[in-house]
């Protein structure tokens, strides 16, 4: 079964998370969308025995246009949210270069983030996921019906994409 409405709403909160942030929070997102997308396109290409979408409009197999979009909306909210913290636990107004515990305060962020958008994708069942495929047997999530892998998997991929978005983000917009 195909979820067109889910779809087409998943599309819309992209944008909805683009428009708040531009308007709301004054931060133009649309670099960290797009080079997270990048990454996005890459670990959906990669994991694609992994999860079974049942979305409409896709890129490879059964993997949504949607998804990878989404991943990097998820960068430019954990990278957001990870700044904060570190701002406000810290007590600094912004990440000071080289300082490493903005890696603590990705992990954190990403979790958070990245988790509560998987448990909304996972429990309305926009996916399913084919644990077998790549042996990923340390149980489930209770309640969730969730890989633990799956929350193991969001801190390590946080410990690396928040910062990639930081990084590469101006450029995309056409800021060095």
């Amino acid at each position: 079964m195909k979820f067109i409405l889910w779809e087409i709403v998943s599309y819309l909160t992209v944008f909805a998370v683009w428009l708040f942030f531009r308007r709301v929070l004054k931060r133009n997102i649309t670099g960290d969308i797009l080079i997270g997308t990048v990454f996005g396109v890459f670990s959906e290409f990669f994991t694609e025995p992994f999860v079974n979408y049942h979305f409409k409009l896709t890129f490879y197999k059964d993997v949504p246009v949607v998804i990878p979009i989404a991943w990097g909306m998820m960068f430019a909210m954990t990278a957001y949210v990870s700044e904060r913290l570190y701002s406000f636990f810290l007590k600094r107004r912004k990440i000071v270069a080289q300082d490493k515990r903005i890696l603590v305060f990705d992990v954190i962020a990403g979790l958070l983030v990245g988790f509560f958008l998987e448990t909304v994708g996972s429990q309305a069942r926009l996916w399913e996921y084919n644990s077998l495929a790549i042996g990923w047997n340390l149980g489930t999530i209770p309640f969730l019906n969730m890989p633990v892998e799956t929350l193991i998997a969001y801190a390590l991929i946080m410990l690396v994409m928040p910062t990639v978005v930081r990084y590469w983000h101006g450029s995309f917009e056409g800021r060095l």
